[in-house]
């Protein structure tokens, strides 16, 4: 099996920031074969994951220490002696060869999240390759607040800029706490007549198909599309959850539930190239201190200019510590 070289995964960053800009496995079953509980989920942790064809993008996250200097080291020990890593790259380099925005999809939303919620706020807390990324959301309010921090043991972010707070205020800045927000105008919306039971919970399923007039048409000298493009995203939204969850998803769609599952799909093939799903849910009772987020000063607002080029930095450090 060939993995992809650390040259390869550098080429694919550059490419990623066309992806930022852009756009429990559980099928779906009829309520009579198995009744979800619609009971509503006001306090306790959802624990989110990531995975493409069944394969946890988790992984490396889990198992590489970005504080040690040796990333690279440990990346290719787990390369070379672990099948669930190879399992990993060999899709990685699938996807490489055929749908490179794809590949990319893999490698950026390659993130595990827990959710911290009470009532109609949220607080995600996600951990990507090499970084942490905070984002605390109160709809009541109207307030949004991030906080990032690299892992990762660089020369090539100042000190200062490690870390970084910033503010933004969520109904006017959809989807800054996500990975990006879909412009639901380029899709067509169909809504089941069957429920599906995610993680236990009853859940309606809503069908996002891109139109056909925003699907350009394939260049023969140019196999990559303009910009990445969803084809289709499957949503499973349960009333039993604020849909302040929705703001630490992937995607931001305008839903008026809480999303449970989201599938992605970079391609127009049969299955998704990226499904997120619950791996826990715990309704409990939570402490001040685990709504709270962290606080760097100076707290930049979300539309200084400087803040973009600051919280690609962060993202990217893990994959720089490859080189």
């Amino acid at each position: 099996m060939m993995t992809p070289t650390l040259s390869s995964l550098s080429k694919f960053a550059v490419l990623a920031l066309l992806l930022l800009t852009s756009c429990a496995k559980n099928d779906p079953v009829g309520p009579d074969d198995q009744p979800g509980d619609n009971t509503p989920f006001t306090e306790g942790t959802i624990e989110m994951g990531m995975y493409s064809h069944g394969i946890d993008l988790g992984y490396f996250i889990r198992e590489i220490d970005f504080s040690r200097d040796d990333v690279s080291e440990q990346f290719l020990e787990l390369a070379e002696n672990n099948g669930e890593a190879q399992e990993f790259l060999a899709l990685l380099q699938e996807y490489s060869a055929s749908n490179p925005f794809a590949a990319l999809g893999l490698m950026m939303n390659g993130v595990i999240c827990t959710y911290y919620v009470k009532d109609d706020v949220v607080l995600g807390k996600a951990r990507g390759f090499g970084y942490d990324f905070d984002n605390y959301h109160d709809v009541k309010n109207d307030e949004g607040k991030l906080f990032l921090r690299t892992l990762s043991q660089t020369d090539e972010i100042p000190a200062e800029d490690r870390e970084l707070s910033v503010n933004y205020v969520p109904s006017v800045d959809l989807g800054v706490g996500s990975g990006g927000a879909i412009d639901a105008s380029l899709y067509d919306r169909e809504v089941s007549s069957e429920k599906a039971v995610v993680a236990g919970y009853s859940c309606q399923v809503s069908t996002y198909t891109i139109k056909s007039q925003y699907i350009p048409e394939p260049d023969p000298e140019n196999p990559l599309p303009p910009t990445p493009i969803c084809y289709k995203l499957v949503v499973y939204t349960s009333d039993a959850f604020n849909e302040t969850i929705n703001f630490t998803h992937p995607f931001y769609l305008p839903e008026d539930a809480g999303i449970l599952k989201l599938e992605i799909f970079y391609d127009s093939g049969e299955e998704p190239t990226l499904v997120m799903q619950p791996d826990d849910i715990t309704p409990r009772t939570l402490t001040d201190a685990e709504l709270q987020i962290q606080v760097k000063d100076p707290v930049y607002n979300y539309n200084d200019t400087a803040v973009a080029w600051k919280m690609l930095a962060i993202l990217f450090s893990g994959w720089g510590a490859l080189e």
